[in-house]
């Protein structure tokens, strides 16, 4: 990747908006509000006759305190009773999922989120462990993933990680400088973080993700020069650089952080385009978005390769044909439609409980959606679509069909973002830094939105 840095931040002073991420198309403040939840079960049988691969995922929502940063469903609570309740409710979750069949697929991607999963006891993971492999199988190179906060994981949790199956884990760091951590109410030292790095290598877990966010309150450009500098020394497989996104009308916690020392827009790009340059001359390849690997790690091999993929996980090699996810709030996608579980935990356990499943909304996706999801995701993941493969997949005329969208990408490409053929749209280097800009035109619903005066700029992040 090869840009020039001035340039670039005129480009992305130019094309900063708010925009979707696209973990799912439509994004979940597009989805159906009449689609009845209760279909889930006929979802699930109808998911469980397909042979086709399956992702899974597991919501701990726990954690011991509030990062002030944090957009997650978290449940802040040290009670070991609580969480004992809590897995009771997930334990009746699966049994009531297994019942459908949907475990005979084999599972090729596992992941547990937080929340903080290390925050449960090693007796209370076991007993989740035992209760998802007693109800699915999994594929011998399945990808096992789980999200730990080094402030609470114990050697002796990941020794049991790797133990299990675990092969890769994800650590949130956001930050080392001790002034943006108290900022944010995390304090958590390089030394806590290279302790559950080395025992995780130690133990066999071949890949490991660090968590970065610029645009915290007291970051300055040196200051987070330093962190990266730090990570870098750590060689972690893949780094997830997130721009901080201020929501305090949806998180209320965030109200509590000093917001007005935070970088101002300007500095943010700079941080932004310093840590491109740090990643890339250090060797690591850029992904897209948010996103930097090695280039052995299978992130990047996958881009290569044209096979990456995308879902409520984010970038991923080994995305199944659905996805089923267990726990509070968590968003899955089954027999051909988003699903999600109720958002707050009383209401989780006790829907669990009663009777199985705790789906309170969805979305059944339209054959339309399909074909636009197609194409945003074969353009965020691969940096290449071939419009006449997806025409043909699809059964429509892609120049036709999507005439508006391609008018709106002449101006992308004019700015050397994408490189539009009559066979391909096709990313470019520098394009790479306007992934949600390049998808926008394909989102039916974003241009609907704001078509009748939705206010995109308190729904979704800020692209930089």
């Amino acid at each position: 990747m090869s840009f020039q840095a001035e340039p670039a931040r005129a480009l992305l002073e130019r094309y900063a908006t708010s925009a979707p991420r696209y973990t799912s198309y439509p994004t979940a403040v597009d989805w159906s509000k009449d689609f009845d939840a209760a279909r889930y079960p006929d979802l699930l049988a109808r998911a469980a006759t397909s042979t086709e691969p399956l992702s899974l995922y597991v919501h701990l929502p726990f954690c011991a305190e509030m990062c002030l940063f944090c957009g997650c469903n978290v449940v802040v609570s040290r009670s070991r009773e609580r969480a004992d309740r809590y897995v009771d409710a997930l334990e009746r979750e699966i049994a009531f999922v297994a019942a459908s069949g949907i475990g005979r697929r084999a599972v090729s991607q596992y992941h547990w989120g937080g929340g903080t999963p290390t925050q449960l006891s090693l007796e209370q993971m076991a007993r989740v462990q035992k209760a998802i492999t007693g109800a699915f199988h999994f594929a011998l190179d399945a990808e096992i993933a789980i999200e730990v906060d080094p402030r609470v994981t114990t050697a002796d949790q990941v020794r049991w990680l790797a133990k299990t199956g675990f092969n890769r884990v994800s650590l949130g760091v956001q930050d080392f400088e001790p002034d943006v951590q108290k900022a944010v109410n995390r304090v958590q030292s390089e030394a806590q973080t290279r302790a559950v790095v080395d025992v995780a290598r130690a133990a066999g877990i071949a890949s490991v993700n660090i968590d970065l966010i610029y645009g915290l309150p007291h970051q300055t450009l040196a200051g987070f020069e330093r962190t990266i500098r730090r990570v870098l020394d750590i060689r972690p497989e893949r780094v997830a650089l997130f721009h901080y996104a201020h929501v305090p009308w949806m998180k209320k916690h965030q109200t509590a952080l000093e917001i007005d020392a935070a970088p101002s827009s300007d500095l943010k790009l700079t941080i932004f385009l310093r840590a491109l340059e740090l990643f890339r001359d250090a060797g690591y390849v850029y992904i897209g978005l948010d996103h930097f690997a090695l280039p052995t790690d299978e992130l990047a091999r996958a881009q290569s390769a044209g096979r990456l993929q995308r879902n409520f996980m984010g970038y991923t090699t080994r995305r199944g044909g659905d996805m089923v996810s267990l726990g509070v709030s968590a968003i899955g996608e089954v027999g051909g439609a988003f699903v999600q579980n109720a958002h707050a935990e009383p209401e989780y356990v006790k829907d669990a409980n009663q009777r199985g499943f705790a789906t309170f909304r969805g979305h059944a996706l339209s054959a339309e959606d399909r074909l636009r999801r197609d194409v945003i995701v074969g353009l965020m993941c691969n940096l290449v679509l071939d419009t006449a493969a997806v025409g043909a997949r699809h059964g429509v005329d892609f120049a036709l069909h999507f005439a508006r969208e391609l008018s709106e990408l002449a101006p992308l490409e004019a700015d050397g973002l994408v490189e539009v053929t009559p066979t391909s749209i096709r990313v470019t280097p520098l394009g790479q830094l306007f992934l949600r800009n390049v998808a926008l035109p394909f989102d039916a619903y974003y241009r609907a939105r704001q078509a009748t005066g939705g206010d995109g700029q308190r729904t979704f992040s800020r692209t930089v």
